[in-house]
């Protein structure tokens, strides 16, 4: 074999090496033993429940649960519990879910994923930490739908941006069958490319969670929810591989009981903000 072969079949598999680069973490069985645990945190870029800020940290209300899980654990367990955050493209959705899937031990995936069936045959979760809202936007200039059932007039020949293997893939597609034939569907990574692609585009539409609206009006963005859209069906929870054997003291941790806290209470106000607890409280009421 000739020298420059050689060299770039190795330079060749080790690019593939650092591209599927497993996620690890000390299992629950371990850390009985050694009374240590290093938990490493991957996360998909989600505004309120787990984002990376200016100054390098992550914050949000997934990463507080977790924060709060590693107390539990040092205060009931005996076990000192350190993290770190790992994973290659956080704005890349469908990636962090083949990230965390191909993990070993205690890996968890924070962010807003959404409890499923289908995901729970591939996914350990945590009992739900929050329900999502989800809504139908678009362009601010885009006339407000009065019922879906004009959608398919309002909306024709529009785009339907969509994030690949997500629910709000499902929602988007669905709504494209039931009421705008003439969609053109449009792929994209993450929840923030389709929140910019409705944002330049008058004719185009999606699906998005609830904290990425809010952020949207945040920074001013031109974007408009259209109410006849709302739907509160869903669940987030935190994933973790099929192996990983702390999933069974989450669940213990994760209850009803501690969503009805106040500290539990304070991460909202401190992540969701009063606005968006006002929504969640009002689809509360329906």
């Amino acid at each position: 074999m000739r020298p420059f072969k050689a060299l770039t079949i190795c330079v060749f598999f080790l690019i593939c090496s650092d591209s599927y680069a497993q996620l690890t973490g000390t299992s629950y069985s371990e850390a009985q033993k050694s009374k240590k645990a290093i938990w490493t945190f991957d996360y998909t870029e989600t505004p309120s429940f787990a984002s990376k800020q200016s100054n390098g940290s992550v914050q949000g209300l997934a990463v507080d649960v977790m924060k709060k899980f590693a107390e539990y654990v040092q205060k009931t367990e005996g076990i000192k519990v350190t993290y770190s955050y790992q994973g290659k493209d956080h704005s890349d959705f469908n990636g962090f879910m083949q990230e965390v899937k191909a993990g070993k031990g205690g890996v968890f995936g924070l962010g807003n994923i959404t409890i499923t069936e289908a995901r729970k045959k591939e996914y350990n979760f945590s009992p739900a930490f929050i329900k999502n809202i989800s809504l139908l936007c678009t362009h601010i200039d885009v006339p407000t739908l009065s019922s879906l059932s004009k959608a398919g007039e309002a909306f024709a020949n529009f785009k339907a941006i969509t994030v690949t293997g997500s629910t709000n893939e499902k929602a988007v597609l669905n709504l494209k069958a039931k009421y705008i034939p003439t969609a053109v569907v449009e792929k994209v990574e993450s929840n923030a490319d389709a929140i910019r692609t409705i944002a330049i585009n008058k004719k185009a539409f999606t699906n998005t969670d609830f904290t990425f609206y809010m952020d949207a009006q945040r920074q001013g963005l031109p974007i408009k929810r259209h109410p006849v859209g709302d739907e509160s069906s869903e669940e987030f929870g935190i994933i973790m591989p099929k192996n990983n054997d702390w999933a069974p003291l989450l669940r213990k941790f994760l209850t009803a009981e501690f969503l009805k806290s106040s500290d539990y209470k304070k991460m909202l106000y401190a992540h969701i903000g009063a606005n968006g607890v006002k929504l969640m409280e009002s689809f509360g009421k329906k």
